[in-house]
C-alpha cells in the first residue's frame, strides 16, 4: 500500500540532524514514504527540505524578537507559519510533526489551528514548553501549580519582569485547543510530562532518539590520538565547553584543578574554545570548536579515553550517546536525565553533583585502564540496542500509524517493529 506523506517542521536541517528531524526525514524517503522538512535555515541541499527564512522575515524576526523581549512575551508574536496551510508541503502531508519550535520562528498561538488541520505529533526537547519561560527549571517546581514569583528569570530564555504566571497561562490555553500527540525522549521527561498540567491534554510518547552507529562506532584510537598531535601515552579526556547553566563547565574546571595525578593528561574541548587557558602547561589542551562534519566528530571521540558529560540539566544527551556508541566510558552527575540514558551504572559512572565525587570518579578512570575499557565495551553494547537509528525510525513509524489510524487518515496497513 502506499505511504503515508510526512512533514517534519523545525529550525535548522543540518546543525542537530539527528534530533531535529533531519534524519528522520531523510530515512523516511528511504522507507518509501513520501517526506519533506520545512525549516527556518536550511545550510544542507537535500532537495525536500525547504527554508522558511526569507531576507524580509529575517529583518522582520530580529523586530519581534525585541518587541517579544521588551514585553516579556515568549514564542507568540512571529506570523512566519500562518501561511503553512497555504504551503504545499503541509497540504500533501498526511501528518506533521514539530521538532523545536521555540527558537524564534514560530508562534504557539499557531497550534490550534495547524494541529486541527493535520494529524500532528511534537517532540519536545526540553522543558520549556512545560514552563513560564525557562528551558530547564532545575529544583524550581513552580510549573506543577502555574509559575508565577519565579526564582530566577535569566535563565535561558531570560525575561525582564516575572511574567511567567501569564505566559504558563496562555500555553495552557493554546494546549487546550490543540490536538497533538507528544514525544519525549528519556523517562525523565516523560515523568516531567505526566506531572505538568500543561501536558494533560495530550498523549505521551516516549521514544529515546538515535544515532546510525555504523558510523559512531569503535575506532584506532591511537591513530586518532595521532592525527591530532597527542602523545601516545597521554590520557585523553573528551568534554563539551559551553559556559552555559545546564553543562557543568563550572564544575570541570573546578575538578581539572583539583585533579593532583602525575600522569600526562590532554583535555580535548568540543564547542566553544578559551575555557582552559589557565591549565596551559599543566595540561595538553586541544579544542576543536563546533565540528559539523560527522567524519571529523567521529574521528575525534575515537581519540578520548573517557569522556565528562556533568551536565546539571539535561533532558537526554546526545553527545553522551554518541560517545558511548564509540565504546568511550562517561562519566554524568545525577539528578538529570543522563544516568537513566547511560543505564549509569552499566554505561557510564554517575556521581553526585559535587566537584569531589567528580574528581573522585574521573581518578578511578583515568588511573584504571582496564576499568575504561570494560565501561566502554559495556556502553557500545548499550548503544547499540537501544540507540541505533533504525529502531529510532521503527518507533516513529509506529507512532505515526497510531496517529493517522487514530485519526481516519492512515494508508499503510504494514506492520511496524518496535
Amino acid at each position: 500500500m502506499t505511504h503515508s506523506s510526512i512533514l517534519q517542521v523545525g529550525s535548522t536541517d543540518e546543525e542537530g540532524a539527528r534530533f531535529n528531524g533531519q534524519d528522520l526525514h531523510k530515512q523516511l524517503k528511504v522507507r518509501g514514504y513520501e517526506s519533506h522538512h520545512l525549516v527556518w535555515l536550511k545550510t544542507g541541499n537535500d532537495p525536500d527540505t525547504t527554508q522558511i527564512q526569507t531576507v524580509k522575515s529575517a529583518r522582520l524576526q530580529e523586530k519581534i524578537r525585541r518587541i517579544e523581549y521588551n514585553n516579556n512575551l515568549q514564542s507568540l508574536l512571529y506570523p512566519f507559519v500562518l501561511d503553512f496551510p497555504m504551503r504545499r508541503q503541509f497540504q500533501q502531508a498526511d501528518l506533521v510533526h514539530y521538532h523545536l519550535i521555540h527558537t524564534g520562528y514560530f508562534s504557539l498561538g499557531a497550534l490550534p489551528m495547524l494541529t486541527r488541520m493535520k494529524p500532528s505529533v511534537w517532540t519536545l526537547h526540553d522543558p520549556w514548553a512545560m514552563t513560564g519561560h525557562c528551558v530547564h527549571p532545575f529544583a524550581c517546581e513552580r510549573w506543577k501549580i502555574g509559575c508565577g514569583a519565579c526564582p530566577d528569570l535569566n535563565i535561558l530564555f531570560p525575561l525582564q519582569k516575572d511574567n511567567t504566571a501569564f505566559l504558563w497561562k496562555v500555553k495552557k490555553n493554546l494546549y487546550q485547543a490543540s490536538r497533538i500527540d507528544i514525544v519525549l525522549a528519556s523517562k525523565w521527561m516523560m515523568k516531567m510530562a505526566e506531572e505538568s498540567p500543561l501536558m494533560s491534554n495530550f498523549r505521551l510518547h516516549h521514544i529515546p532518539f538515535g544515532i546510525d552507529t555504523t558510523i559512531f562506532c569503535p575506532g584506532d584510537t591511537e591513530a586518532c590520538k595521532a592525527k591530532l598531535g597527542i602523545p601516545k601515552d597521554n590520557v585523553v579526556i573528551g568534554l563539551r565547553a559551553n559556559a552555559n547553566d545546564f553543562k557543568g563547565l563550572d564544575y570541570i574546571q573546578e575538578a581539572f584543578d583539583h585533579l593532583d595525578l602525575d600522569i600526562p593528561i590532554t583535555i580535548l574541548a568540543f564547542n566553544q574554545k578559551g575555557h582552559f587557558d589557565k591549565f596551559l602547561g599543566r595540561y595538553q589542551i586541544i579544542e576543536v570548536g563546533w565540528l559539523k562534519e560527522p567524519g571529523i566528530f567521529v574521528e575525534t571521540l575515537r581519540a578520548c579515553d573517557l569522556f565528562l558529560m556533568p551536565s546539571t540539566a539535561e533532558s537526554f544527551g546526545m553527545m553522551a550517546i554518541e560517545a558511548m556508541a564509540c565504546a568511550k566510558p562517561s562519566i554524568v552527575f545525577e539528578g538529570t536525565a543522563l544516568p537513566e540514558v547511560t543505564f549509569a551504572p552499566n554505561g557510564a559512572l554517575a556521581v553526585a553533583p559535587r566537584v569531589e565525587e567528580l574528581v573522585s570518579a574521573m581518578k578511578h578512570l583515568l588511573m584504571d585502564a582496564r576499568a575504561r575499557q570494560t565501561l566502554g565495551a559495556e556502553a557500545r553494547n548499550i548503544a547499540v540496542q537501544n540507540y541505533d537509528f533504525s529502531l529510532h525510525v521503527d518507533r516513529m513509524e509506529r507512532l505515526y500509524e497510531t496517529v493517522l489510524s487514530d485519526s481516519g487518515k492512515v494508508k499503510s496497513t504494514a506492520q511496524k517493529p518496535v
